[in-house]
């Protein structure tokens, strides 16, 4: 029944769109679903004053307050009749359309050539497949599958940071490969001012002081869609030196977890509901985690002495999501199962890890200019001679 829903909706889409198309405008939307990307979306309002529009998703609810405090026009939406009839002729006008993830109503969407739809996807890299990749997506029902292509073609330019994550882009979408933008990943310019760091570091030190004295672990393993994460029952063996730290953060959605588990292990785990998993990069000696694309972000910080892959449920979720073939090609860090084999890890004393060869691989235009090369690739500035 979901199925027929989302094909009746598109049709709908499909419809509205059509009619609107006849009739474009230099205006640029940018359909916000992770309310992180907002130093790019500030610097592209100020790159094309009074052409832009924030459609926001309710999970990006609160990064909308702040864009629309700094005089950016902000709309909530979500899939609706509503929606289809207002917004759709919006987005089928504009010049340039931003997406941060996969929208599956712009199957639906009349695009002539001059329009780009422009992906500025969530993460840096992938450990995990997605796409065509996904081992689910061949389970899926014929109408769901066509759908996704045609979202996937509707993509005119695919920013990416590296020649690397361009090339899974487009094996997993089956698009060309020239769709491809190696300009770098707009998010990860803060992990590359100094001044940023230092400020989210101080401010955390503000609040919890005794981390500046220990060593933070940080804890961030990936978001399981639809699942209750749970720790496996050896984790009560986890064994911390009194100068570790260990800092549980699971994904926004998780909060009411994040306080089980801290009531089920007090010993071990500390939570700091304040600060986001990025902002807590930058106080972390060692990061732990499994499948997230935090790993890459991380990896960008002076800071970072030792990654940990803890892949407790390993062949699961090899099995049941997918995981990128090479994954243990270029893992900066060991893969490890059992608490046995993290104690070991965790009580190795750390360094600052060789990261050279996995940043040129992953993090290859990530070098704080990736707002800046992206924005003029888009929108050159017309130069004239006198």
């Amino acid at each position: 029944m979901a199925s027929v829903k989302k094909v009746i909706y598109v049709w709908l889409v499909r419809v509205v769109s059509w009619l609107a198309h006849f009739s474009k405008n230099d205006q640029v939307i940018y359909l916000m679903s992770f309310a992180d990307n907002l130093d790019f979306i500030q610097q592209l309002n100020q790159r094309v004053p009074g052409r832009l529009t924030v459609y926001y998703l309710p999970s990006a609810a609160t990064g909308a307050a702040q864009l629309a405090q700094a005089g950016i026009a902000t709309r909530p939406f979500h899939d609706s009749v509503r929606f289809a009839l207002t917004g759709i002729p919006v987005i089928t006008r504009a010049a340039d359309v931003y997406l941060d993830n996969y929208y599956g109503f712009t199957a639906g969407l009349t695009r002539q050539s001059p329009q780009r739809l422009i992906q500025l996807w969530h993460a840096a890299g992938a450990v995990k497949t997605f796409g065509w990749g996904d081992p689910q997506t061949a389970q899926r029902p014929a109408d769901d599958r066509r759908r996704f292509q045609t979202v996937y073609d509707q993509i005119t330019d695919y920013v990416v940071g590296s020649e690397k994550m361009g090339t899974i882009f487009a094996a997993s979408y089956h698009v060309p490969q020239t769709r491809m933008r190696v300009l770098g990943y707009p998010r990860s310019d803060r992990y590359c001012k100094s001044e940023w760091v230092m400020q989210t570091a101080t401010a955390i030190y503000q609040k919890y002081p005794a981390f500046k004295q220990q060593e933070v672990i940080l804890y961030a393993p990936t978001y399981r869609a639809g699942v209750q994460f749970a720790l496996p029952a050896d984790f009560k063996q986890l064994k911390l030196r009194p100068d570790q730290h260990l800092i549980i953060k699971l994904h926004p959605h998780l909060a009411e977890q994040e306080r089980d588990l801290q009531a089920r292990y007090p010993d071990l785990v500390t939570l700091v509901p304040e600060f986001s998993t990025d902002e807590l990069l930058t106080v972390a000696n060692t990061l732990v985690s499994d499948y997230s694309s935090v790993v890459f972000d991380y990896a960008l910080l002076p800071n970072c002495q030792k990654i940990v892959f803890y892949v407790f449920d390993w062949n699961h979720y090899e099995q049941e999501v997918g995981l990128q073939a090479d994954f243990r090609d270029w893992a900066p860090g060991p893969l490890v199962r059992t608490v046995v084999d993290l104690n070991h890890v965790l009580a190795m004393p750390g360094a600052p890890l060789q990261l050279t060869q996995f940043n040129q691989l992953w993090n290859t235009r990530n070098d704080g200019h990736a707002i800046e090369r992206t924005l003029a690739y888009f929108y050159p500035r017309v130069t004239t001679t006198a």
